[in-house]
């Protein structure tokens, strides 16, 4: 009855507001600041661009896990964009300042639910005005060649799924035999990078990324972006291609990586210091029917990613298998979503946590049922039902609702 109170109050205080504005003419702007009396657009054309967002992140676990209970959070993203070939002359580049404003508990769905990945994808330690990316980038050759160098996430550029962005469960961002298992710059906290992206064709592109090996996590970043490069750190090395096609006259995609750090990791067996590990990945993005004209959305898309650990028993996952359907809704702009994931946990990490006297699971597996309803172009609200089987912490099975909200001024 308590957290029913809390998401009653959660709804009527924060998208009450907002909600109400449906019924005048805000829906019609691009953004709901507008155009700053046309300063936005003028600012534009002279290679100068702002960009917005706020994220809003309610969950209710219902039943299974350690606990029940709710869990708010909200992300500030704001951004700045500078052509500099239109401000100083500097043909092909760009600069790119990010800060980010995690507010709210810090508490995440592991205390409630025990399991490896986070029911809401925005989930991170509180921490105000924390900068994120902040880089440079120089295009030559009609824009085939693109480098990208200063603080960095990995998770923009490598293991992107165009459909499985539309999931709110964290297990659908960087692929969990990476993500769980380093500590490389992922969000909330970026690193010191270095990116080339070499587009060969309209089919083929080519993509290689280096990074800082260990961030030092959130604890450690929490006002800053990770400056240090300690010498255990070592580098996170990934290398991408992708590959575009159509079967039937239907679009796809197809992209396989691999990535090494060469940072230090604990063996699980011994538990002594060991040098490197990896993993490699493939995807595959569908389309299954068209959209109804040129540029509709495609009413149904497949996808599928699959991801392997190079050293298990360096590693806690060393499988993971995710796969989806998303779909248009009711109205043309709106979007329903079907996945699984399935994260495998390694035999020596599990007997590793055995000796220790701490329990894991075999494997872990989360089903998400979610629908975006995009009101405007920068209003949205997305509904999600989790269900996680055999959390890896060894609790009961858990069903986590929530609601997220999407604003962009």
């Amino acid at each position: 009855m308590k957290s029913k109170r809390v998401f009653s109050r959660f709804l009527s205080r924060s998208l009450g507001p907002w909600l109400m504005i449906l019924c005048g003419d805000a829906l019609a702007r691009d953004r709901y600041t507008e155009d700053w009396e046309e300063q936005r657009d003028a600012l534009s054309k002279q290679g100068i661009a702002f960009q917005l967002s706020y994220t809003g992140s309610f969950m209710d676990h219902l039943h299974g896990g350690f606990r029940h209970g709710t869990n708010w959070q909200g992300l500030l993203d704001f951004a700045v964009m500078v052509d500099l070939e239109k401000v100083l002359g500097w043909r092909g580049a760009k600069f790119h300042a990010e800060g980010i404003w995690v507010q709210g508990p810090s508490a995440s769905s592991l205390a409630y639910v025990g399991n490896i990945n986070e029911v809401s994808n925005i989930q991170g330690l509180a921490a105000t005005a924390r900068p994120y990316h902040v880089w440079l980038q120089q295009r030559l050759w009609d824009d085939k060649l693109r480098f990208t160098a200063g603080w960095m996430t990995l998770d923009t550029d490598f293991m992107i799924s165009n459909s499985a962005n539309l999931f709110i469960n964290s297990a659908l961002g960087p692929i969990q035999t990476w993500n769980i298992n380093f500590a490389a710059p992922v969000y909330p906290v970026a690193a010191l990078g270095f990116l080339a992206e070499w587009q060969i064709n309209k089919q083929y592109e080519l993509q290689m990324g280096v990074y800082d090996g260990n961030t030092g996590g959130e604890r450690g970043n929490r006002r800053s972006s990770n400056t240090r490069l300690g010498h255990d750190d070592g580098a996170a090395i990934l290398l991408e291609g992708a590959r575009t096609h159509e079967i039937a006259g239907l679009a796809g995609s197809i992209k396989l990586g691999t990535g090494w750090n060469t940072g230090l990791f604990i063996d699980n067996p011994t538990g002594n210091p060991v040098q490197g590990n990896g993993h490699f990945y493939g995807m595959l993005d569908q389309t299954l029917v068209h959209g109804h004209g040129k540029d509709a959305p495609d009413r149904l898309t497949f996808f599928t990613r699959v991801g392997r650990a190079i050293s298990p028993g360096r590693s806690m996952v060393d499988f993971t298998l995710d796969m989806g359907v998303t779909g248009s809704g009711f109205r043309p702009a709106d979007q329903w979503g079907l996945m699984m994931t399935r994260s495998r946990v390694s035999r020596s990490f599990v007997a590793a946590s055995a000796a220790g006297g701490v329990y894991s699971s075999n494997s872990e597996t989360a089903l998400e049922l979610t629908y975006k309803a995009q009101f405007s172009s920068w209003l949205a609200l997305q509904p999600t039902l989790q269900h996680i089987i055999n959390p890896q912490s060894g609790t009961p099975d858990a069903t986590v609702v929530g609601m997220v909200l999407m604003l962009t001024f």
